[in-house]
């Protein structure tokens, strides 16, 4: 499985990470940089979304910097990821940025659904 499969599954099922959302854009330029997805919440905030099969020590380092290259205080930052490195997602949720972590069998069915 790729990162733009995971991409994908979200594009077409964002409640896979939270009911309510609706996508708005792919691979967002900030600054030279690109955040993988773009939702807006049912509040009606931003939320920036970083995809990735394995979430990293670099992988939150990335959202940190798009955080910083956002000017939108009411902004949301996530990462979304199939495994995480242990000891991330506390750090990550004690810094007020989001995970979830998602089943890759789902994704893979969702996948193959829209792909006939």
């Amino acid at each position: 499985m790729k990162e733009l499969d995971v991409q994908n599954a979200l594009i077409i099922n964002s409640s896979l990470i939270e009911e309510g959302l609706t996508f708005k854009e792919r691979e967002v330029h900030l600054n030279g940089k690109r955040c993988d997805l773009l939702f807006i919440d049912k509040a009606g905030k931003e939320l920036y979304v970083e995809v990735k099969l394995k979430v990293s020590y670099h992988s939150v380092g990335q959202l940190i910097r798009y955080d910083g290259l956002v000017n939108n205080p009411d902004a949301r930052f996530m990462l979304v990821g199939l495994d995480i490195l242990d000891g991330l997602e506390e750090g990550l949720v004690k810094k007020g940025y989001e995970f979830t972590l998602l089943d890759e069998t789902e994704i893979f069915k969702l996948i193959s659904q829209h792909s006939t």
